[in-house]
């Protein structure tokens, strides 16, 4: 497929499109996360487990995308503080189930309805059908290359 002579390269190369936009949309929300006094690794993690019946480090760390070592130093430190806890799976016994807390719950709920409100703010001049396909694209994109 021949590159278009009109637009420099990163302007279509998908791989930078969805870096910056997922960068410029992040950014604005990151802000509001700590305006509420929680830091942004927090956020990422207490939203990935606000509506999970528990999962193990491995589903959590491809849901917040950390490095592993990262990720467990902030679950030990947010186990501490009665964020998470950690729970024996019930159908595996050698594997450990993270979930969140009251206390956590407590905290996030708050910037879960924010964040819906400006999901909805970020694609206000989109249709819903054009917001479902793009939605939709890319998660048939996630499962494809993860597969």
């Amino acid at each position: 497929m021949p590159m278009n002579a009109n637009k420099p390269f990163v302007d279509d190369y998908l791989a930078y499109l969805l870096a910056r936009s997922s960068k410029l949309v992040s950014e604005q929300f990151h802000a509001k996360v700590k305006a509420a006094g929680v830091s942004v690794n927090y956020w990422r993690i207490l939203a990935s487990l606000s509506d999970a019946d528990g999962l193990t480090l491995k589903q959590l760390n491809q849901r917040v995308l950390f490095n592993q070592p990262t990720l467990s130093k902030l679950i030990t430190r947010m186990v501490a503080e009665g964020l998470l806890e950690r729970h024996q799976d019930k159908q595996d016994k050698r594997a450990i189930l993270i979930f969140i807390s009251a206390l956590g719950r407590d905290l996030v709920n708050d910037l879960l309805h924010e964040a819906k409100w400006h999901e909805s703010e970020v694609l206000a001049d989109y249709s819903s059908e054009q917001q479902a396909l793009m939605k939709g694209m890319l998660r048939q994109l996630i499962n494809t290359l993860e597969s």
